[in-house]
């Protein structure tokens, strides 16, 4: 006997889509600047929240901690990042990212396309879709 679909399945299968739209694009720019796609996902982790130690990184992409010391050091051998002593913490270092440019021109196409999207919104609908993915995302980050 199948269950009746839920009520929300097409929101569920929305956010699928645009997760697999995401991803894809992710592939490619990976591909385009010769990096992981776990790297691109620690440098825009980065690039959006700032600094931070490779500890709270590690956290924050559920990545184990040696695998993140490989991937600091490719990010920071292509000239991604940068490891900066902590100034509260002379035992600790901050990863920064320094290739924010670099980064934006790799989602260049990708950028002009979404703006495209948002200009033609009512502020009204763009802030409902603010107040929605970051409660989605909150949601899943609290996993």
């Amino acid at each position: 006997m199948n269950a009746a679909p839920h009520a929300n399945e097409p929101l569920l299968l929305a956010l699928r889509r645009l997760r697999t739209a995401l991803a894809a694009r992710d592939r490619l720019v990976a591909e385009a600047a010769y990096l992981k796609e776990s790297d691109l996902t620690v440098f825009e982790v980065l690039h959006r929240e700032g600094p931070q130690t490779p500890t709270a990184l590690a956290r924050r992409t559920n990545t184990h901690l040696a695998t993140m010391t490989g991937v600091l050091t490719r990010l920071e051998k292509e000239g991604w990042i940068e490891r900066r002593p902590d100034g509260n913490d002379r035992r600790s270092i901050r990863v920064h990212a320094t290739s924010v440019e670099r980064f934006n021109t790799l989602y260049a196409e990708s950028i002009s396309q979404l703006y495209a999207v948002f200009d033609r919104w009512q502020p009204a609908q763009a802030q409902t879709f603010l107040d929605s993915i970051t409660d989605i995302a909150q949601a899943l980050e609290d996993y």
